[in-house]
């Protein structure tokens, strides 16, 4: 009798022109879920199925997704259709995802400092006295922020049964060793969680447990996805096949055809339950790696051609056109509404420094949302090193909306060692090496407090601490006392022939104070006390029988003022490609603050990176010059050239003078695929360069020397690494090994 009646009353709603809604067409129908598995950059092949669904007119009721088929099956679940989730993943830049800093034009100007000083090394944490290593290569920050931003339609959707479209994921809690499929909470967490593949993505902790990949533990949820009612299932596995014995070449590689094995057992055993009702689709993905993010294209269309070859079993799901409206209709990103943002809330649980991160955001308060502006204020803090990820939130409180913020230090500190080693050959017998350790003590307090303690063996001894201490509003202000001792032996040229070699060391006391506006500028002043030395090593010392010779020791007390200014926009360290670093410096050694001499010393370094395709050029200037009284008196007027593209054909710092310039133009071609996932970057390069040194100011540019090179460099963990041949006016040739950067900071 209901069943009459409940016909009758569609009928009647029928009859009078009323489209029934889409709960009602779905509930005359059976309920169809459809299932995507995990499967790294293969996962893409989900689009295409999905494109075909759309096309045959198939209206999905459910959705469980684990790692890939997470983000994908998650996307269409919160309203994307097909194509949207596409232009998504095309757009997306997979390298930049999978590199946790933010990129190199907007790291806080202390890091890009650091870098130009120290590229490459190695970093441990330490913790408890031990060292500490981190859980993962990524931390997955920029991917949190990818998913919250594409997903912020489904801030206020707590339970996902909510969604356009029901969904689950599906993760696995690494300590226990057990399943955990989220039906309610955040769902760009759940995602996040459902993909963190072990020792490439670090695990999140997220609702009481510690979360990495769900395709350890069930690749191809089809058991979710029967208890979310689904009666008729689409699957879809992409998961990678086993590796044949010739390819089993490594102990990587037979630890990833175990755990290939365990996935492919248990996800063997799901797809046996598999009735005659269901579909399931193994997009032909050949060699196509769950790594080859590069590849999307191909995935899609080799998913398209998986659904294809099962029109007809498809075709059986697809809906009338009346049917298939409703599903349209209701299958829609909810609208989001940008709101005021009234509060920020930084939590402290997980952080010591989550005072630094106020600063950073807090002039979000009072403006409206804005995703980039968020983005790029999390960055700036994220970019200070110390932070395994920064996540944020919306939250209504006291008839407003906020944001509240989650800062989480890295697991492995909150102190970190950092250790490398360079070396270097000129081929003509003198080599040299650099090993440099550096300690560095994070979250002293919570505004960011830290102190840096570096010692370096080798070519140049240095001993250096300093405590870092940002504040102001924003943390754009800092102070910063230090100590340094620095030795390192440099030669006495005359016209590119050494005549003696000297020791030199320097004793340096000082307190810099600065101010960096935003990611580029940096303004510094500071005052300075310290003492220099140089010992004679080789030469003829000068005697009352011999008073032609060199002095056997010079020394000189220096003390002053620094004002520095540094714009720096340039997008690596390394090989540049775009933008522009300009560094200048005024040093005024004062008798009055215990200088034995007084002095000016001026340095100016400007570098201009300019790029098309893969072809780069860097054009930069330098000038050192010194004037006053102690201009040839005071060692610390002395200023370095000599090197690769630094006026070739000469040694890495093999003149000094206390008046140098340098005019160089250098071009570089990148010979490995710059768009590939994981590729070693590989260049091939020269430079022509005009520069000189003098002992008197006003004859800077003066017969200037003409010089060149030639060089394959490579960027490496450890640091960019040159091979290389250059040539000097006079006959003056060099060949080079050596780690360094194109780039210099002035000393």
């Amino acid at each position: 009798m209901l069943r009459l009646l409940a016909l009758l009353a569609f009928l009647a709603l029928a009859t009078a022109g009323v489209a029934p809604t889409e709960a009602s067409a779905q509930s005359l129908r059976p309920k169809t879920c459809l299932v995507l598995g995990g499967g790294g950059a293969r996962g893409a092949a989900h689009i295409g199925v999905l494109k075909v669904i759309e096309r045959e007119h198939i209206p999905i009721d459910c959705i469980t997704g684990t790692s890939m088929g997470a983000i994908v099956g998650g996307l269409y679940a919160a309203g994307y259709n097909a194509t949207e989730i596409e232009v998504v993943l095309k757009s997306i830049d997979w390298k930049d995802v999978f590199n946790d800093d933010p990129p190199r034009e907007e790291l806080p100007m202390r890091r890009k400092e650091d870098e130009l000083r120290f590229l490459g090394g190695i970093e441990f944490g330490l913790r408890d006295g031990k060292i500490a290593l981190p859980r993962g290569a990524i931390q997955g920050q920029k991917l949190q922020l990818l998913l919250r931003r594409l997903l912020l339609s489904t801030l206020r959707t707590e339970d996902f049964d909510d969604l356009p479209i029901p969904f689950r994921s599906v993760a696995t809690d690494i300590g226990k060793g057990e399943k955990v499929v989220f039906a309610s909470g955040d769902l760009a967490m759940a995602i996040r969680a459902s993909m963190s593949v072990p020792a490439a993505f670090a695990p999140i902790r997220y609702q009481g447990h510690l979360l990495v990949d769900g395709g350890i533990v069930d690749n191809v949820p089809i058991e979710e996805a029967r208890k979310l009612g689904g009666t008729r299932l689409i699957v879809v596995n992409v998961g990678a096949p086993l590796a044949s014995e010739n390819e089993l070449t490594s102990p990587f590689a037979i630890a990833n055809q175990m755990l290939t094995a365990m996935m492919k057992r248990q996800t063997d055993a799901q797809l046996h339950t598999l009735g005659a009702g269901d579909v399931l689709l193994v997009p032909a993905l050949g060699d196509l790696s769950s790594a080859a993010f590069d590849r999307t294209p191909e995935a899609v269309a080799y998913g398209e051609q998986a659904a294809d070859a099962q029109l007809a079993a498809l075709r059986t799901f697809s809906a009338s056109e009346t049917d298939y409206a409703a599903f349209t209709a209701h299958h829609r990103q909810k609208p989001f509404d940008p709101p005021l943002i009234a509060f920020l809330d930084v939590l402290t649980g997980r952080s010591r420094t989550a005072d630094y991160v106020r600063q950073r955001l807090s002039d979000t308060v009072g403006k409206r949302f804005d995703t980039s502006m968020l983005e790029d204020r999390i960055g700036l803090a994220y970019g200070e090193g110390s932070y395994e990820r920064i996540t944020y939130d919306l939250a209504d409180r006291d008839g407003g909306t906020g944001l509240v913020v989650q800062p989480v230090d890295k697991g492995w500190g909150p102190n970190f060692l950092r250790v490398g080693l360079r070396l270097a050959d000129n081929f003509a017998g003198r080599s040299s090496y650099q090993l440099f350790t550096e300690a560095n003590f994070t979250g002293l307090n919570s505004l960011g407090g830290e102190s840096r303690n570096r010692v370096q063996l080798g070519e140049v001894t240095e001993l250096y601490s300093e405590f870092l201490q940002p504040w102001g509003r924003l943390g754009q202000f800092y102070v910063a006392p230090f100590l340094q001792y620095k030795a390192y032996n440099f030669p006495l040229d005359d016209n590119g022939i050494e005549l003696a070699e000297y020791r030199r060391q320097r004793y340096l006391g000082a307190v810099e104070f600065g101010y960096t506006p935003d990611a580029s500028w940096q303004l510094s002043s500071a005052l300075e006390y310290g003492h220099d030395a140089a010992h004679l090593r080789i030469g003829t010392p000068s005697s009352a029988e011999r008073p032609v010779g060199l002095p056997k020791n010079v020394s000189s007390d220096f003390g002053g003022v620094v004002l520095r200014a540094v714009y720096d926009d340039l997008d690596n360290g390394a090989f540049p490609k775009r933008g522009v670093r300009l560094d200048v410096s005024e040093e005024l050694l004062l008798t009055q603050l215990g200088s034995s001499d007084a002095a000016r010393i001026t340095r100016l370094r400007w570098d201009w990176a300019l790029s098309r395709g893969v072809n780069h050029v860097l054009l930069g200037a330098s000038v050192a010059a010194a004037s006053g009284h102690g201009a040839n008196a005071q060692i610390a007027a002395l200023s370095q050239i000599g090197g690769l593209a630094n006026l070739s054909g000469y040694t890495e710092n093999q003149l000094f003078a206390s008046n140098t310039a340098l005019l160089r133009a250098i071009y570089y071609r990148r010979m490995t695929n710059a768009d590939a996932l994981f590729s070693v970057p590989l260049y091939l390069g020269g430079s022509l360069e005009a520069g000189g040194w003098w002992n008197e100011r006003r004859r800077i540019g003066s017969n200037m020397i003409g010089a060149g090179s030639v060089f394959v460099g490579i960027d490496t963990f450890l640091g960019p690494i040159f091979l290389g041949y250059g040539y000097a006016q006079g006959g003056h040739s060099a060949a080079y090994l050596t780690f360094g950067s194109l780039l210099r900071a002035n000393e």
